[in-house]
């Protein structure tokens, strides 16, 4: 029967070659095949997911996964991997990350896939075991250093900003000899290189004291850039006080060794206002106690701009909290005038945010009987606003005081005589705030 060995031959011939197909051995060169064939993404997961295989075959499938822009199903899929595992395959993918991240040519801007790529490294890092995570900051730190910075900082998911904050000091560095480089070349035409705000905030996010020098370098440099001070000085401020939850602030120590600098940068009539602040906000930013000298150096410093004493006041309690308040408040001139809006919003006011309130109010007991009447009026009135009750009868002992709090009430001369208020002495707001307490 001719016919019928030949089905048979048909049929074994047909379950080999199925055979064949189903058993297909996972190869580097089954991974590349399967980029482009119709069941090839389910086979790239697979081989992804099977803890079985050799982890550089599993790096290799989410490569090209990477490469089919699935990086929302790669990063997915390796937040519910098992560490150890992970590990593994993220230190075989770093390279393979690298390959696809990696951008030839300074002016070069990035495409989506070495966007996409850099991100999905930042992502891995803290996934990855040490070597693997070292190995992934010098990829880092050479994509965003490599080139044009500017234009790789605003790449992507994960802004240079960032990434710097997280690499450190040591990509600091790296940037401070491309801020040099760019200081050091030849103008173009009449007009100096410009320094771009990611690059000075990247200097400042570093947490580098070496950059910080070098961000206060450039705020005094005469570029023809009238914006550079200011820019300067709003890099410091965004890294050490306020990112606008983009990344943690940055470590005041590196600001420690620039205090002397940051007083006379917040002393100087010549800056703005704002620059003026910011000195000031960065100078409490070092910390205890390297900016408390500074601080309170500036309270009676002539500037300008009359609001200056009220933020070396506040700065000044801020950076030294209850200890300071015997300083500041002794330090202020009896001379006055100061408005209560003023003063209390500069000291008192703010006691119950900054915490430590058995430490304001034991402060403020000490200065009940200071010779200054300013001092006396600040201890009264933080007895009130922190309901220090235990203190009244020694607030009540202030009632005889007759010295006027002069200004109370603000410049009243272009208020008509009939309609200005008189002026409360001591006495009379010591009584007040007792009477309150009892």
């Amino acid at each position: 029967m001719p016919h019928l060995r030949n089905l048979h031959v048909l049929v074994a011939t047909v379950a080999c070659l199925l055979l064949v197909v189903a058993c297909e051995k996972t190869t580097h060169e089954a991974i590349e095949k399967w980029e482009t064939t119709k069941k090839g993404e389910g086979k790239l997961r697979d081989t992804f997911t099977d803890r079985s295989l050799d982890p550089d075959l599993s790096a290799h499938a989410a490569e090209v996964l990477l490469r089919k822009l699935e990086d929302t199903y790669v990063r997915t899929t390796f937040e519910q991997m098992e560490s150890g595992r992970r590990a593994k395959v993220i230190a075989k993918l770093a390279p393979r990350l690298w390959t696809l991240a990696r951008i030839e040519g300074e002016m070069t801007a990035p495409s989506q896939r070495q966007m996409m790529a850099k991100d999905m490294l930042v992502d891995l890092r803290a996934w990855a075991d040490q070597a693997a995570r070292d190995q992934i900051d010098g990829y880092l730190t050479d994509w965003l250093t490599g080139g044009y910075y500017e234009g790789r900082a605003e790449a992507g998911r994960h802004t240079g900003a960032q990434i710097i904050r997280m690499l450190g000091a040591r990509a600091g560095e790296r940037l401070i000899a491309e801020a040099n480089r760019i200081i050091a070349a030849p103008d173009q035409g009449a007009k100096r290189r410009k320094l771009g705000d990611e690059l000075l905030l990247g200097l400042a996010v570093s947490g580098s004291p070496e950059a910080v020098k070098l961000v206060l370098d450039i705020f005094a440099m005469d570029r023809g850039d009238e914006t550079l001070p200011d820019r300067a000085m709003a890099a410091l401020y965004r890294a050490y006080l306020d990112s606008g939850g983009a990344y943690p602030v940055a470590d005041g120590a590196a600001l420690q060794p620039h205090v002397a600098r940051l007083a006379e940068i917040a002393k100087d009539d010549g800056n703005s206002p704002q620059v003026a602040n910011d000195a000031v906000a960065l100078l409490r930013a070092a910390g205890m106690p390297h900016c408390l000298e500074p601080l309170l150096g500036m309270v009676n410093h002539p500037h300008r701009n009359p609001r200056f004493i009220w933020v070396a006041v506040n700065n000044s309690l801020r950076c030294g909290g209850p200890a300071a308040l015997p300083r500041v408040a002794e330090s202020l001139a009896t001379a006055g005038p100061y408005d209560h809006r003023d003063l209390g919003g500069a000291t008192w006011e703010t006691f119950a945010s900054l915490g430590q309130r058995d430490g304001f109010i034991e402060a403020a007991r000490g200065l009940l009987g200071s010779r200054s009447w300013v001092a006396r009026w600040i201890a009264a009135e933080t007895m009130g606003v922190l309901s220090a009750k235990s203190e009244a009868a020694k607030v009540a002992e202030l009632a005889d005081d007759k010295t006027r709090l002069a200004g109370y009430w603000g410049d009243q001369k272009d208020v008509p005589k009939a309609q200005r208020k008189p002026e409360p002495t001591l006495g009379q707001r010591a009584a007040e705030i007792a009477a309150k307490l009892r």
